[in-house]
């Protein structure tokens, strides 16, 4: 039986009393100089029914709670004993761990996450990477009191079980289950949302200033990884902490991964005994206040003599650290490292050190891990369970099922054979195991760029200025990020820029940070911009040539994540479509349903459902939002008493549009009553994808039930969706 007491810099002193055996851990806390109180009953996850805080240093927008908490008997009932992990509830309880404890809980996250990982389909391997780093940050720092930042999802899973989630893991991904990345709405140790990376600095750097003016004395602390660091927001954000001099921490997670594999290739950067001493006398306290005070008198004996001290302090500590270590030193950061990320002993006490300053300014701290540290039966079980790491197509049923993305591989495939000046960009956080043939086969005319979309697409702005025909292939939602490059280097120059748009709509349980709802939107206001959107594979094929042969100005289309319509399809060649026209495929009488995309199949459904009923309606499938077919608008409008409109995307889209069209042509004045389907004005949380669809109202059922609230068939309506 023995005690501890670990006096916290901040004036926390953790209390714990027991033995190594069956350790029971109490604690007493107090705050001596922090000048709020803190409350670690308030620290755990948000129930249903709990209130949100009222300090203004805590949100009031935990909206959505985490309803079902499942039993862990049940769920763990096969896993590897962890009974280092069973005691921490919180990262309070890891305050009083010896190193040695540490390094054993790291093994029990370890086996934790392999254990989830052999039921979930996405990788866990980026937050395997992390454990020790994880252990560390919150071994030393205080959260919530200290603000803890992620830029990528996938690191954080440890963060999670860290922080009261544990319980709930395997629900991640589920509806009103755990999110895939930090989210204020779930924990009050997320102190901000991870949405596409690159974010943690930015938000940091805001969070420290608020601080500063505030007079609090909370640490900052960013984690960012090497595929965030391609995004250009990193940067910015680095260069203005510097000017700033704010107290932050950022830690860049080094995995060694590149897009470039002459990169990969080179010589790795070895973490020695002697590195590993020169990096805890970087770090300390006493070299950064000789260093400080140094700058101080070559100020006092003048400018020249400053700046040659300067350079020489620049280029020793460039000695010390890796190549390109400089880089960061120039934006203003003082860089510490590397620093071997599996090793506690040196990430504790870097941290320690860094945590210890009062007065330091924006340090990095570039920690080195690897993707693979853990056994080699974890790593085989792993590699086959996951063969194509990060991506997760959720909303396809069946492994084996064929995507749009397969047919838009073939169908470029088959372009590229008729036009040899075919090239391809492509962007996004991860690469669909679809697009890896087109990287084999056009190795010269391929070009992943990573989380660089303002690049990609003026990348391909300047490829088409040069006499190619480049497709730039980017998720809706990582398209967002590069909009005023689309609108001024392409759109306002009428360059021939042919944009492929994948994961459009809803994504299922890949959740609102991977849905793509708004790209019609912000694509069809530009006024050289050729929007359409295919309903089947077929008509995607077509769209692929016609986007080909188009070379006077911009063309984008969209396609859903997920299966094609039929599963016994034969790949026909592409066929130019006529640019703003769309056709009726089904003919009937008073209700008009005119669909957009993906959405004239659940418009054929809702037909299928009503003929049932003796209903026969018109199903339109509508093919491009921009220009819209006048002449097919004209026609329904006329010759039906209902037009019902149907998108899976935001309100301002394809329906706004249609609207504008009937409204100044005056067929809103006759007798022709016109309602719109869209995306509801929220964002629609994880779940299947036919979830998602009925929350939003855009199911076969739903559809046809609309057109039956309109003949004034309620009670109709009501069964239907039962």
């Amino acid at each position: 039986m023995g005690s501890a007491v670990a006096q916290c810099p901040h004036g926390i002193t953790s209390h714990s009393t027991g033995n190594l055996g069956q350790k029971k851990l109490g604690y007493s806390s107090r705050c001596s100089k922090f000048p709020c109180q803190l409350d670690f009953a308030r620290f755990g996850l948000l129930h249903q029914g709990s209130s949100a805080a009222s300090s203004s240093d805590h949100s009031t927008e935990f909206g959505r709670r985490i309803n079902a908490v499942p039993d862990m008997d049940d769920m763990f009932w096969d896993k590897v004993p962890t009974p280092l992990l069973d005691m921490v509830e919180n990262p309070i309880h890891l305050k009083n761990l010896s190193v040695q404890e540490l390094k054993e809980l790291a093994s029990e996250i370890r086996s934790e996450l392999s254990c989830i990982m052999s039921e979930k389909p996405n990788s866990l391997k980026a937050s395997l990477a992390v454990v020790e780093l994880t252990i560390a940050i919150h071994h030393v720092f205080h959260a919530p009191v200290d603000k803890i930042l992620w830029d990528v999802g996938e690191q954080t899973y440890a963060h999670k079980i860290l922080t009261g989630r544990r319980a709930l893991m395997r629900m991640m991904r589920q509806k009103n289950g755990l999110s895939s990345f930090t989210s204020r709405f779930e924990s009050e140790y997320d102190s901000f949302g991870t949405g596409h990376g690159c974010n943690s600095v930015s938000a940091g750097l805001g969070m420290a200033i608020a601080r500063d003016i505030k007079g609090k004395r909370d640490r900052v602390v960013t984690v960012i990884s090497n595929a965030t660091t391609l995004a250009g927001q990193v940067y910015e954000a680095m260069s203005n902490a510097g000017y700033l001099d704010s107290n932050m921490i950022v830690i860049l997670n080094d995995s060694r991964r590149s897009l470039h594999p002459k990169i990969e290739q080179e010589p790795k950067t070895s973490i020695t005994a002697l590195s590993s001493t020169l990096i805890k006398i970087q770090s300390s306290k006493s070299f950064r206040k000789f260093r400080e005070a140094a700058k101080g008198i070559t100020k006092r004996i003048g400018r020249g003599m400053h700046e040659l001290a300067a350079k020489f302090d620049e280029y020793a500590r460039g000695m010390i650290g890796p190549q390109g270590s400089t880089l960061f030193e120039e934006l203003g950061l003082y860089y510490i490292g590397p620093v071997d990320g599996h090793n506690l002993e040196d990430l504790i006490c870097v941290l320690q050190q860094v945590s210890s300053l009062d007065s330091m300014g924006p340090v990095l701290i570039h920690v080195i891990t690897e993707d693979n540290h853990q056994d080699a039966e974890c790593n085989e079980k792993i590699e086959a369970d996951n063969p194509q790491e990060g991506y997760d197509d959720s909303v396809s049923s069946s492994v084996q099922t064929r995507t749009y993305s397969d047919c838009l591989v073939d169908s470029l495939l088959m372009e590229a054979e008729k036009h040899k000046d075919i090239v391809l960009v492509h962007a996004g956080m991860e690469m669909e195991p679809s697009f890896q043939v087109l990287q084999e086969t056009f190795a010269d005319r391929f070009f992943d760029v990573g989380m660089a979309e303002q690049h990609a697409v003026t990348f391909s702005a300047g490829l088409s200025r040069g006499g190619l025909r480049p497709f730039c292939i980017i998720p809706s939602t990582f398209l967002q990020r590069a909009y005023d490059q689309v609108v001024h280097d392409v759109d306002r120059q009428k360059i021939p820029v042919r944009f492929v748009i994948t994961s459009a709509g809803l994504v299922g349980n890949s959740g609102p940070v991977y849905c793509g709802a708004f790209d019609v939107t912000f694509m069809s206001c530009l006024p050289n911009m050729i929007v359409m959107a295919p309903s089947d594979e077929d008509e995607l094929v077509d769209m692929v040539a016609t986007a080909a042969q188009i070379d006077d100005r911009p063309v984008c289309f969209r396609y859903p994540r997920g299966a094609i319509v039929r599963t016994d399809h034969f790949m026909h060649p592409g066929i130019p479509l006529e640019i703003g026209k769309g056709r009726v495929l089904v003919e009937g009488k008073e209700v008009a349903l005119l669909g957009y995309g993906a959405m004239v199949q659940n418009c054929l459904k809702a037909q299928a459902l009503l003929s049932r009923l003796g209903i026969e309606v018109t199903v339109a499938d509508a093919r491009f939002c921009k220009p819209l077919d006048t002449e097919l608008l004209t026609l329904l409008c006329e010759n039906h008493k209902f037009l019902i409109t149907v998108e899976e995307g935001s309100i301002g889209g394809f329906a706004s549009h249609v609207a504008q069209f009937i409204a100044l042509n005056g067929h809103l004045d006759g007798t022709v009553k016109w309602r719109p389907i869209v995306l509801p004005d929220s964002y629609i949380e994880n779940g299947l994808p036919e979830e998602q669809l009925a929350r939003a109202g855009l199911s076969g059922h739903h559809i046809a039930a609309t057109v039956l609230r309109l003949l004034g068939r309620v009670r109709e309506a009501l069964l239907l969706m039962c």
